[in-house]
């Protein structure tokens, strides 16, 4: 039972939604189709999967099409589950007196904030570089729907994209021994220096991509989806009370 056509994709995800078990929410339609990349990204999987079964394809289907609904440009992230430490403030302002209750809120706010935001970093680097290579024969595998390959492109090239350079790269005994997955990092950890020549390079189209395109792609999404970043409002409000 092969899924080598987008009816039978179709098929899949209507299925799935009539067992209940799928996670997604949003209608799948012709425009999604072709603008994810899908039929690209399937036939790499096939041809570097060590197995695919249909138990398989499945998982791949669910795996793509979960992380594409959930790209930044229309994800809604939801309240973390966590509770934080109070001793976090204990220690905050025996190290430092002069803090008010104020201004641990303020520390406490800022930096729930700040980890959402650096934990949708990674998104956001998929998404602009997705929609800037797409028509170049190149697509991001989204959702993890290829272990370890975060863009694959129709020539057979395939590349891990990390944020940073001292983010672990990831293996995957998923995939075919031998197969060849260039490495590259956004920024290098230790200086702040961005790499989008080296992607440029490999994509082969030089200055495509840019950190100051990315930065405002990243404000424009943002500001189109502000939903895409959660804010209490309730602790915003605490904090910031005649905003």
């Amino acid at each position: 039972m092969l899924f080598d056509n987008k009816q039978n994709f179709l098929n899949l995800y209507f299925y799935s939604l009539i067992k209940g078990d799928c996670m997604i929410t949003n209608m799948f339609t012709p425009t999604d189709y072709k603008n994810s990349g899908f039929d690209l990204v399937h036939r790499t999987w096939r041809k570097i999967s060590v197995s695919t079964t249909v138990f398989d394809e499945d998982k791949f289907m669910h795996s793509f099409y979960r992380g594409y609904m959930n790209r930044p440009s229309i994800r809604i992230s939801k309240r973390t589950t966590t509770v934080a430490d109070p001793l976090i403030d204990v220690l905050l302002s025996s190290r430092v007196p002069s803090f008010t209750n104020y201004d641990i809120n303020l520390i406490r706010f800022g930096h729930r904030l700040s980890m959402g935001a650096e934990n949708i970093i990674g998104l956001l680097l998929e998404e602009y570089i997705h929609q800037n290579i797409i028509e170049l024969g190149w697509s991001c595998c989204w959702g993890n729907s290829i272990s370890s390959v975060d863009f694959c492109s129709s020539t057979g090239l395939l590349i891990q994209v990390k944020n940073k350079s001292n983010t672990e790269n990831s293996s995957s005994n998923k995939i075919r021994m031998g197969t060849d997955i260039k490495k590259w990092y956004r920024m290098k950890a230790s200086t702040g220096e961005t790499c989008w020549d080296e992607l440029n390079h490999t994509i082969g189209a030089k200055e495509l991509l840019s950190e100051q395109k990315f930065r405002e792609f990243v404000t424009l999404t943002v500001k189109k989806n502000p939903s895409l970043l959660y804010l209490d409002t309730q602790e915003f409000d605490l904090v910031f009370p005649n905003n």
